[in-house]
Parts: structure tokens; sequence; C-alpha cells
């Protein structure tokens, strides 16, 4: 293979997508990755004449979807593994959605 020569060129639907969730499952042939993203929305927190901040609220978008032969989930994994290995050396260890969800989660007073 070294002696194809490729040329990458970009789509023109090319963008940044700021991840928030993946969906999806296996299918015939791989696997279906359904990726949204999600942005905090303030407009009717701030349409009284004093903000609310219990008026906002999130909305989820649907980016796009992706279908993921079984070859490339495997490379997939591997590169995204040894991505987290990185992180998590320069930076620390990621915590699990669980465990920030226990550490953000308000206690009652007691």
């Amino acid at each position: 293979m070294s002696d194809v020569d490729y040329q990458s060129t970009y789509s023109e639907q090319y963008r940044t997508v700021n991840v928030a969730g993946i969906f999806g499952g296996i299918i015939p042939g791989g696997a279906e990755a359904i990726i949204y993203s999600e942005e905090r929305r303030i407009d009717k927190a701030i349409a009284a004449a004093i903000p609310a901040t219990s008026r906002m609220y999130v909305k989820r978008t649907v980016e796009f979807n992706m279908i993921i032969n079984p070859s490339q989930m495997k490379a997939i994994h591997k590169w995204l593994g040894d991505r987290i290995s990185q992180y998590e050396q320069v930076f620390g260890n990621i915590p699990s959605p669980e465990e920030v969800d226990s550490r953000t989660r308000r206690h009652p007073q007691q």
C-alpha cells in the first residue's frame, strides 16, 4: 500500500461537532452510531422581566449517523483507547458518567 498516493479533500458538509452523546447498536454488517450534541438554552429564562434559571433547558440536536464496518469498529476502539490512555497520563483519571453524577447530585439537607 505504500506505493499508493492518497489525496485528501474536505467535504462541503465538513464541520466540528461537540459530541454530547452517542446512541445506536449492532446492525448487519457492523454498528450504527448516532451522534448528538447538546446546548444549554436560556431564551425562555431571559424572556421574563426577572430572568429565571428554572426556565433554562437543554436542546439536543441529532448531528449525524455513522455506519461502521467491523474492521473500522476495531480500529476506532483501539484508536480511542490509545487517546484515553494518553489523556489520562496528562490530565489524570477520567471519571465515569456515574461518578460525575454522584459527585454533582445535590444531597438533601439533614
